[in-house]
């Protein structure tokens, strides 16, 4: 008798839930996890019966499935608080309120590195090459005691000992200043200000530019930084966010966006959004134009790179007159084209290592 009532509790569980996933409105957009949620696949009925790549049908369930929130919650908080885990969802638990996320084997170096060759062979300056290793090597010591990532630092090597390009060494710098200034955010993958600093001034020797001191800067915080790591653990004790450092100078510029004018590469109002990092450079743009009317100099700059790279942004402005800045996954030209037919005097490639193994623009960055 009980196993018939239980049968019929989870029949009727099954068809409630199989109910509501049809009436229930679906949401495009997942503003905690800033994503685009599956839309409604194309459905083959052939490719069904026989059972092929059905991949899309599945993330399209596991998206809109009835209070998905609520329940990824609940298994990371039973995860983490009773079976005390300190690995969940790719994200180590870390020590001193660090949530950092796992850097795993890439598949696609020797391609990158190829496409990375093709671009430098066919511009007619030398090109800078930044990889910036993240958390998971710089904060290896906030790790939970046997977490075992595979090293960054391999990879970079591998990078650095294969493409043509002037390479920039930022670990170092990274690690020398970890413990006196917070470098990575502890619920977001970037870096912050104060690391984008860092590699700044590394960019500078590199280049022999003096290097402008934060002195020159004021100073602006934006509260409750809720970034990309946060969504990912998705752990409902995690009902705080962080400080995002803001640092301003008073310079006349003139900045495109994708054909929108402006005079600020920040766009405060992501502020008052979930996506705060997005304040730099105003979010995704496949091409970006920068001007600094206050610069002497005529000097320009071709920047072709992931996100870590908006956060760096204010600080090349010193040096300066042009900054072209690229997003190769959406811009629909050729970078060395523009490189060469514009005369540009510096390239820097710029990403981090853990995401340019799946990042879409480095594949066609020439």
């Amino acid at each position: 008798m009980t196993l018939k009532i239980n049968a019929v509790i989870i029949t009727a569980v099954i068809i409630i839930f199989t109910v509501l996933f049809f009436v229930l409105p679906k949401d495009e957009f997942s503003e905690n996890e800033n994503r685009s949620l599956a839309g409604l696949p194309q459905l083959d009925w052939e490719e069904m019966l026989s059972g092929e790549d059905l991949s899309d049908i599945s993330d399209y369930i596991t998206d809109h499935f009835p209070f998905r929130e609520t329940f990824v919650r609940g298994k990371t908080a039973f995860e983490i608080e009773v079976l005390k885990m300190k690995y969940v969802n790719g994200i180590y638990i870390g020590n001193d309120g660090y949530y950092i996320e796992d850097y795993v084997k890439p598949e696609n170096t020797e391609k990158i590195i190829d496409n990375i060759n093709e671009f430098a062979a066919n511009i007619n300056v030398k090109a800078d090459f930044m990889l910036v290793p993240t958390q998971v090597s710089i904060y290896n010591d906030k790790l939970p005691q046997y977490a075992q990532p595979l090293s960054q630092l391999k990879t970079i090597e591998k990078y650095y000992s294969s493409v043509n390009a002037n390479c920039i060494n930022v670990y170092d710098t990274l690690t020398e200043h970890k413990d006196n200034e917070q470098l990575f955010y502890k619920l977001d993958h970037h870096w912050t200000m104060d690391g984008a600093y860092y590699a700044y001034v590394e960019y500078c020797r590199s280049k022999g530019f003096t290097p402008v001191s934060r002195d020159e800067y004021s100073v602006e915080i934006i509260k409750d930084f809720r970034g990309t790591i946060y969504s990912k653990i998705n752990y409902s004790a995690l009902n705080y966010g962080e400080d995002m450092k803001i640092y301003n100078k008073a310079f006349d510029l003139n900045v495109v966006y994708d054909g929108r004018e402006s005079n600020s590469v920040y766009n405060m109002e992501y502020a008052n959004k979930k996506d705060k990092y997005s304040i730099f450079l105003n979010n995704i743009n496949s091409f970006i134009e920068i001007t600094n009317n206050d610069i002497d100099s005529d000097r320009s700059l071709v920047l072709t790179k992931d996100s870590y790279a908006n956060s760096m942004v204010p600080f090349l402005l010193n040096h300066y007159k042009k900054i072209y800045v690229f997003d190769t996954r959406s811009y629909k030209g050729a970078v060395s084209d523009f490189v060469n037919e514009n005369n540009v005097d510096d390239v820097l490639i710029l990403y981090n290592v853990n995401t340019i193994d799946t990042d879409t623009g480095v594949n066609i960055i020439y």
